[in-house]
């Protein structure tokens, strides 16, 4: 089960996505005077999360961190934030995941889809930490013995070995802040229906242009700029 949650892991929110749609069309968001104090924090929070994703990706050696089908390490990377925590990539996922449930304005439908982010992250950890021992061995058992696995130990820090990569780390993720955008936006036109029953506004518009023409920007540039990435 953990190691198929890894393999289709990019797909596991859509159900999540569906379950809190359904809800927004329902009437379910939170009073319209609380509304945008939700939908902030939930921008917050998933921002907190691409920022340690963006971290993550930007110095990591080559053959770990990334966006893979198939699980593999060519090094253990012990440096930099895999120092003080074991999955940042995955903390950052669960916080993504949580803070884009948020921006649904819905906090109840928000919490059981960042419990259910947590348990999906949770068992591919897992999963990862067996292929780790295996591929690794004493290396690994070393660093898990004292690094925890989800809440980072600042006092165990350990400089990164390389510079910060942010071409690497934009062409990585530039993907992930055009999906928040699509779904702030997707949540706030399901609000908007549900509550008057008329479209989004002109505002509404304007987002999605925004949005959509600096992911066709960051796209050109990630072709042009790095096209091994």
């Amino acid at each position: 089960m953990a190691r198929a949650m890894f393999r289709w892991r990019s797909y596991a929110p859509l159900v999540a996505i569906a379950g809190l749609c359904l809800g927004l069309a329902r009437g379910r968001a939170a009073a319209p005077g609380r509304v945008g104090g939700w939908v902030a924090a939930g921008l917050a929070l998933a921002a907190l999360g691409l920022a340690l994703r963006l971290y993550c990706v930007g110095y990591a050696p080559a053959g770990t961190s990334g966006r893979h089908r198939r699980q593999y390490a060519a090094a253990l990377n012990t440096f930099g934030i895999y120092s003080v925590v074991r999955h940042p990539l995955y903390l950052g996922n669960v916080l993504v995941w949580a803070g884009a449930s948020l921006t649904s304005g819905w906090p109840a439908g928000a919490a059981v889809s960042a419990l259910l982010g947590a348990a999906v992250f949770g068992a591919i950890a897992r999963h990862e930490d067996a292929f780790l021992r295996e591929r690794f061995g004493a290396g690994f058992e070393e660093w898990s013995r004292v690094t925890p696995a989800f809440l980072p130990r600042p006092a165990l820090w350990r400089t990164a070995r390389r510079p910060f990569d942010w071409g690497r780390a934009v062409a990585s993720e530039y993907s992930t802040l055009h999906t928040l955008g699509i779904l702030a936006l997707l949540f706030a036109a399901l609000r908007a229906t549900a509550a008057s029953g008329a479209a989004p506004g002109p505002w509404w518009w304007a987002g999605l242009a925004l949005n959509t023409g600096l992911y066709g920007a960051l796209r050109v540039w990630r072709r042009r700029a790095r096209p091994a990435s």
